[in-house]
């Protein structure tokens, strides 16, 4: 006799949600499933614990999807923990069941890869579904109606090779290297890294190079820096928004068309409407977070990765090319997704570093040249700072490797974001 599909129903307390997981687990019961519901065990502190305890021989986990249950600490770790089970070959699945309408921007990035039914309407169409999903028979004897596979739960690899396929949003997050994480029961996205190499390479700009260069981009002059990894593109709507949720930083502000909620329909676009102290905020939190040292990249930091050491004006090369960067002349008119120009990376890999959106740096501005220790790089020194890499909205003047512009900290524009470092600590 065939064992039966263990499924595991995590859903949030209350009256209405409680008589609807109670008719669930009897519905699933009567398919043919083995179940077992979240008021049932898990009461360790440890989340990993919590999470064992729980799951611990489950194939699936069904979630009785509400708002509630969406802004539930419990459920949220039960969930992320079967992901983890999931990515790691231990789960088979985890399916979200709609029992009441949930605002789309309040469903975690890692959540939004799962195949999930709706129940508010039909919940005999949407039981039926999900039935078939897990293998089971339809009460009644019924056949179950088809139904896919449900899709990857997690972005990690090991999710990605099983049955089905992600949304094609943020499976594209992972084509690109992206890593999502459940740390302490928050959720992160990981950017992909390039490595920069010690040494030293060329500031600025020289007239006899660059005819076109302004006074405030020279003298052009050699600086080292230490090794450093930088993230291969700008952050992401998608890795901004994990903040957002665990209430680390605010919702960017509305520029024009930026609304933050329009800004969570483009999860793979780079975040807009954020100031330097946001920028700061987001890393300081993702660095407490992870217990790595992730920060804002100098002015050096940020021109070395774009122009490598020969000098170039271009992350590319010394010619202008509009098919390698989206700014004004690329007509898109807006932001766009990040890994749309591989052809307008730099020699050390990093992409987007010329249009697209500016980027802040951790450096105040002031002249040439630059030293890394005259005071430029302390986070609490009052004045403006350094933004690089032109936009969407610009010329590509203004997409220079050399080219500098200065902000208050606290500007936010719909054409102004930021990516990050990883430096071994002492650095700079």
């Amino acid at each position: 006799m065939a064992e039966p599909i263990r499924v595991f129903v995590s859903h949030h307390h209350s009256p209405e949600e409680d008589r609807f997981a109670a008719q669930l687990v009897s519905d699933l019961i009567a398919a043919g499933a083995d179940v077992s519901v979240n008021d049932q065990g898990i009461t360790s502190d440890d989340v990993v614990q919590q999470i064992s305890a729980g799951l611990d021989g489950r194939q699936w986990l069904v979630l009785v999807m509400t708002p509630a249950a969406l802004r539930s600490t419990w459920v949220r770790r039960a969930v992320n923990g079967a992901l983890h089970l999931l990515s790691s070959g231990r789960m088979r699945g985890v399916i979200p069941l709609v029992a009441q309408h949930c605002d789309e921007a309040e469903i975690p990035p890692p959540w939004a890869t799962l195949q999930r039914y709706d129940a508010t309407r039909d919940y005999a169409a949407a039981l039926a579904k999900l039935v078939g999903a897990l293998s089971l028979a339809v009460p009644g004897g019924r056949p179950p109606q088809a139904a896919a596979p449900p899709p990857p739960a997690t972005l990690a690899p090991a999710a990605l090779h099983r049955p089905g396929a992600p949304r094609p949003l943020l499976k594209r997050l992972h084509e690109l290297g992206y890593a999502a994480r459940e740390v302490n029961g928050v959720e992160v996205l990981l950017p992909p890294l390039c490595d920069i190499p010690a040494g030293p390479f060329t500031m600025g700009s020289d007239k006899t190079r660059d005819p076109r260069a302004e006074s405030w981009e020279m003298p052009q002059h050699g600086v080292a820096t230490g090794a450093y990894q930088i993230a291969r593109f700008p952050v992401t709507v998608a890795e901004y928004a994990c903040a957002v949720r665990a209430r680390a930083v605010r919702e960017p502000a509305t520029r024009g068309r930026s609304s933050w909620r329009i800004q969570q329909q483009r999860l793979d676009h780079p975040v807009v409407g954020v100031s330097w102290r946001d920028a700061v905020a987001y890393a300081a939190w993702l660095a407490t977070l992870t217990s790595q040292p992730w920060r804002l990249p100098t002015e050096a930091e940020w021109e070395k990765a774009a122009r490598g050491t020969d000098e170039r004006l271009f992350p590319w090369g010394d010619q202008w090319d509009q098919t390698r960067a989206n700014t004004r002349e690329g007509g898109a008119h807006a932001t766009t997704p990040v890994g749309r120009y591989p052809s307008g990376a730099s020699p050390y890999g990093p992409q987007d570093l010329a249009g697209n959106v500016w980027e802040w740096c951790s450096s105040l501005y002031q002249p040439y040249p630059y030293r890394a220790n005259d005071g430029r790089e302390q986070l609490d020194a009052p004045g403006g700072r350094v933004l690089r890499g032109g936009s969407w909205s610009l010329p590509p003047r203004f997409a220079h490797a050399a080219y500098r512009v200065v902000d208050d900290p606290s500007t936010v524009g719909g054409n102004v974001g930021f990516r990050l470092v990883l430096v071994a600590p002492g650095s700079v």
